[in-house]
């Protein structure tokens, strides 16, 4: 005779019915966790775009106000430079107004007032700012002159300077104020 045995024993049963509650359990946890990860992801991504944001902005006004800060103080320092190189010159103006200068001989007069132009002209230099002065001949170059008047010249040729009127100055290429001139123009 052929012995019969049972499909399932009780411990096989068991068994296969724990297996079945996990895989329920599972498959639950798996679709609740893949029906909410892409929105749980994609808040998460929304807050930490939100605290880049908030960074950025923040470094970016810290930007600003160190900006304005570096502007301001290399400003200042500018303003200190130049005061320190022209202050020398104003000393000597003030000890020559303390002297009588109704009894000074003229000639004396205007040695002093050389001394200290000369003076002024070596402060602003140290400061980088330079004379624009042509002379007659020289090329004219709309950049650092203005044509105030044209004359007729023999010994100038025609759209050069032909006299300076006033000096200007200008701080490396940039022109503070430029020199006025008479151009040359053909002679008839």
């Amino acid at each position: 005779m052929m012995e019969v045995k049972p499909k399932h024993t009780q411990d096989d049963a068991g068994a296969a019915q724990e297996t079945a509650v996990s895989d329920t359990s599972d498959a639950t946890v798996t679709a609740a966790g893949t029906e909410s990860d892409p929105l749980v992801e994609l808040q998460r991504q929304i807050e930490e775009r939100q605290q880049a944001y908030l960074r950025v902005l923040a470094d970016f006004q810290n930007f600003q106000r160190r900006a304005r800060e570096n502007e301001t103080r290399a400003r200042e320092i500018g303003i200190s430079f130049v005061a320190r190189a022209i202050v020398p010159v104003l000393e000597n103006m003030d000890l020559a107004l303390g002297h009588n200068l109704r009894s000074l001989p003229a000639d004396k007069l205007a040695d002093g007032v050389t001394l200290l132009r000369t003076e002024l002209l070596k402060a602003l230099a140290q400061c980088g700012v330079d004379r624009i002065d042509p002379a007659a001949g020289d090329e004219f170059n709309p950049m650092l002159h203005e044509a105030v008047l044209e004359q007729p010249s023999s010994t100038v040729p025609a759209g050069r300077v032909a006299q300076c009127m006033q000096a200007g100055y200008r701080l490396g290429d940039v022109p503070l104020r430029p020199a006025k001139v008479a151009v040359a123009r053909a002679a008839t």
